[in-house]
């Protein structure tokens, strides 16, 4: 069955038996390339597959299984039935005269994971650069549900490259964004497309990326969980909220966002790389929210706000 389309090609859901340990039949997601492609993508392809297959978390998504020998080339990874984090909180907004179904243990949880995952990498000295909830998922809706992060394009581009290690990746050459519009992505002079919303200034400004720079985007990923999915600097344009936060701005907390969350945001949001906590920091951090009395029984809002349509 047709899952959608990728960034390279089709999308597949299936089942995948005998696999090691595991006598019973597992979904999963397959990835695929198409036979004519490019060079690069076929490079890109390998390169994803490298990079995902490495990891071994339980908040992020597992690599099952790699076919790369011969057409047709196929990643498999598990089925996250619940969906991308990103839609996920936009359909658990408040309706009429109908509230959230979540509550607030619900939104902590979804950050407890996604820094689970983000300390993980972290600890492997891994920068993934593209922390946001489009690119988080759930293995399912209901309450049971595991967050996990799920896509490594931005990564794959920086090892591509060979611009990585250490610690630090600096953007390839051609580094010029085109700041029309408030899209997600804005596309870079060499073709690559940049999450500016998510960046910290020394990133979209000197192509610098660091561990600091995932705890940046991770900032910008609690303000949309605590917004159920709105989109990060309401109603500025892609130019504006560049000048806006090398200015020294940041975005207000969500509407019912409990302080001690909105100090992990603006702790995130640091100027100074150094000067953002680890996430070993703000798993702590994260951790006494969830034991705080006062957070735990926040309600959440119930106005509501814009479509998903007329956000973009």
């Amino acid at each position: 069955r047709a899952l959608g389309h990728g960034a390279f090609g089709e999308v597949y859901e299936g089942l995948v038996t005998g696999l090691p340990g595991d006598s019973s039949p597992l979904q999963v997601a397959i990835k695929t390339l198409p036979e004519l492609c490019s060079p690069q993508d076929e490079l890109d392809f390998l390169m994803e597959a490298l990079i995902i297959s490495k990891f071994s978390h339980q908040n992020i998504v597992r690599c099952v299984g790699l076919s790369l020998r011969a057409a047709p080339r196929l990643i498999l990874l598990e089925l996250m039935s619940g969906g991308d984090m990103k839609s996920f909180l936009r359909h658990s907004r408040p309706h009429l005269d109908q509230p959230s179904p979540l509550v607030m243990r619900d939104l902590l949880q979804l950050a407890q994971d996604i820094a689970q995952g983000c300390h993980y990498l972290e600890e492997n000295h891994f920068i993934h650069r593209d922390i946001a909830a489009r690119n988080c998922l759930l293995s399912c809706t209901g309450p049971s549900r595991v967050a996990k992060i799920g896509d490594f394009g931005m990564a794959r581009d920086i090892y591509r490259c060979g611009t990585w290690g250490g610690g630090k990746a600096l953007a390839p050459r051609g580094f010029c964004l085109h700041l029309g519009g408030r899209a997600s992505y804005y596309r870079r002079g060499d073709r690559a497309l940049l999450p500016v919303k998510w960046m910290p200034p020394e990133a979209f400004l000197e192509g610098i990326f660091t561990s600091k720079t995932d705890s940046w985007s991770f900032g910008v990923l609690l303000w949309e969980i605590f917004s159920l999915g709105y989109m990060p600097y309401p109603g500025r344009t892609n130019q504006e909220v560049l000048d806006f936060v090398v200015a020294g701005g940041r975005m207000d907390p969500p509407r019912g966002c409990p302080g001690p969350v909105y100090r992990i945001m603006t702790q995130c949001w640091q100027h100074e790389p150094e000067l953002r906590p680890s996430f070993a920091s703000i798993l702590e951090r994260l951790q006494y929210c969830t034991q705080d009395p006062d957070v735990l029984n926040s309600p959440l809002p119930m106005e509501l706000g814009p479509t998903p349509e007329e956000e973009g």
